[in-house]
């Protein structure tokens, strides 16, 4: 009876990939203490699983470490340098559990090898614990964001809120808003409208940066337009008026 309830546990906790998690070929789970997060490799293919930015791996064990193959490398990320693991099994039809620990957390990885062309390119997270963890420290957020309409009428897509720790920024929606329905984020530079990368994170953005300006554009021959500005930004910007003698 002890080793069903195992099995059960296991597959209660397993997570696998759904349609809307991937960016690219990118799959991004949301971390979660003992969960078990699916990674579907290949003979033919490299599979990589990519921690967060700055985050120290301590040790990798493997459950069959004869036909597969697990190293680290790493990476040059946004913000410096990230670690990643590199995964490949020696044929289909095997499978394995991978466990990670690092200086943050401990990732439980069950990797299973098809044959075919399906294989997961890349596996990373998003940290909802470590990001709420963030906004309970008093002063540590900064939420001086203006959002307005800049063209057409105001979509239902409006950000609530946007606010950023100083490293990394967050654009809420409502909760009603559906992920289908979304904008893609242009950042705003001296030399024009730049699309960025982000996590989705249920009804949130996360840019792994900071910006002065931002649009939300969604639409081609009448777009909807909402722009975000950091209203220091706008402050350190704005010239001095002209007094009247």
């Amino acid at each position: 009876m002890s080793g069903q309830a195992w099995v059960e546990a296991n597959s209660g906790a397993r997570q696998r990939p759904e349609r809307e998690g991937f960016e690219a070929a990118r799959y991004v789970y949301t971390y979660a203490p003992g969960a078990i997060f699916e990674l579907v490799a290949n003979p033919n293919f490299i599979s990589t699983i990519l921690l967060e930015e700055g985050e120290t791996l301590n040790t990798i064990a493997a459950g069959d470490t004869s036909r597969w193959q697990v190293s680290e490398a790493i990476a040059e990320g946004s913000l410096g340098l990230r670690t990643l693991l590199l995964v490949k099994p020696a044929a289909a039809g095997l499978r394995t559990n991978i466990v990670l620990v690092t200086d943050r957390r401990t990732y439980l990885v069950e990797a299973v090898s098809q044959a075919g062309d399906a294989y997961s390119a890349e596996i990373a997270w998003c940290y909802p614990d470590a990001e709420q963890s963030a906004h309970t420290q008093g002063g540590a957020l900064n939420f001086d964001y203006r959002v307005r309409v800049l063209r057409g009428v105001r979509p239902a897509w409006t950000p609530l809120r946007v606010f950023d720790d100083g490293r990394r920024t967050w654009i809420e929606f409502a909760e009603a808003t559906e992920a289908g329905e979304l904008p893609p984020l242009f950042v705003i530079t001296s030399e024009g409208a730049e699309l960025v990368n982000y996590r989705i994170n249920g009804r949130r953005y996360i840019v792994d940066r900071v910006f002065d300006r931002a649009e939300l554009r969604l639409g081609v021959r009448a777009p909807q337009i909402v722009g975000i500005e950091r209203v220091e930004s706008i402050a350190s910007h704005r010239r001095p008026r002209r007094g009247r003698p």
